[in-house]
């Protein structure tokens, strides 16, 4: 384990609850490849803190890099409409074009 993942899962702890840690570690996971950790903290955070709308996105193109493309369109579709919700245009968009690249 490398000493971000490290001490983000040590900031987890003494704060289950801060969805920035949580994010992290999702992404920290993600980028070596370990999915079903990565997974896990993702729908932790998602059922958390439902209009944490960078989840949407990072945890739909884990569904893309795995190959389960119907689930990553829920998750765009989910994150668009929060981030519309939100006013967050921008990651609206983007996920958008993500979403239309899939189809």
């Amino acid at each position: 384990m490398n000493d971000r993942l490290s001490g983000l899962l040590e900031l987890y702890k003494k704060d289950p609850d801060d969805s920035f840690v949580i994010y992290g570690i999702a992404l920290e996971y993600k980028s070596k490849k370990k999915y079903s950790e990565s997974e896990n903290y993702f729908k932790i955070l998602i059922e958390k803190d439902p209009n944490y709308v960078p989840a949407y996105m990072q945890f739909a193109i884990l569904k893309e890099d795995i190959n389960e493309i119907s689930k990553a369109k829920e998750l765009y579709t989910g994150g668009i409409k929060i981030a519309k919700q939100k006013g967050d245009t921008h990651a609206a968009q983007e996920m958008e074009d993500f979403l239309n690249e899939l189809k």
